[in-house]
């Protein structure tokens, strides 16, 4: 019998942001930056511009999320599905040794592609990684995330609530199993780039000592903003941007 997914084409995801080759014909590096569940790389507004400065950006929708909605699977994908879409997108880029940043489940996402296509990453930024064993259910899930709503800056709202609704809740449903099924604590240790977790210090959903767990169990570091909650990046772009080359060894 033939499998479902291997009669349908493979999973795609968008390139919504390239900021140009120029950056890497100059020797600098590339920067690929990869979005939680339910959202878009429409949140990564601030720190495109951030890390400009250090070098070529790309940002990509996901598979079923945000720009890639039209194309969206007949079947739910695991965390090795979306990554495999975000190496197939920097394949077509022709894009290798890059910085891969994720976001929420962006990160577990980061983690699997480091881990099955290392010729395409130089190092891993973890932001918000999510999610500790203690969290991995559903409706703890779903508390913390409300609970960072009230953290977050109208700005960075809007645009997650605006995704959310345009994701669906079917489709998001789908995906949630994935990413509470996923042990990025496990997966971690099986990478050989440089690895740097960054936490907003206000974020209910990574907290310091889940943080601290990853960046011990990958021999990378931990690094806080305070002020700010889960979307790190939006609430402290620079800073943020700062830390991921820092921890990349890419600052220039």
């Amino acid at each position: 019998m033939t499998d479902r997914r291997d009669a349908a084409s493979p999973p795609r995801a968008v390139v919504t942001v390239d900021t140009g080759a120029d950056a890497a014909a100059a020797g600098r590096p590339a920067f690929v930056l990869v979005h939680g569940i339910g959202v878009s790389s429409r949140y990564f507004e601030r720190l495109v511009p951030a890390l400009a400065e250090e070098g070529r950006v790309v940002a990509v929708d996901l598979p079923g999320f945000g720009r890639a909605k039209p194309e969206r699977p007949p079947h739910p994908l695991d965390i090795d599905d979306f990554a495999g879409a975000v190496a197939a997108a920097m394949d077509r880029l022709g894009i290798a040794d890059a910085v891969v940043v994720g976001h929420s489940m962006g990160t577990q996402v980061a983690v699997a592609l480091a881990v099955s296509r290392p010729d395409l990453v130089r190092a891993v930024a973890l932001l918000g990684p999510v999610m500790a064993p203690e969290d991995r259910n559903a409706l703890k899930a779903g508390a913390l995330l409300g609970f960072d709503i009230v953290r977050e800056d109208a700005r960075g709202n809007r645009i997650v609530i605006g995704d959310y609704l345009h994701c669906g809740p079917a489709w998001y449903l789908a995906t949630l199993p994935a990413m509470l099924e996923y042990r990025i604590e496990q997966e971690v240790e099986r990478l050989r780039v440089p690895v740097v977790v960054v936490r907003g210090g206000r974020d209910p959903i990574a907290r310091d000592d889940w943080v601290d767990r990853l960046a011990e169990r990958s021999g990378g570091s931990a690094a806080r903003v305070p002020g700010v909650a889960h979307l790190v990046m939006h609430g402290a772009p620079w800073r943020t941007a700062a830390l991921i080359a820092e921890g990349a060894g890419v600052r220039r």
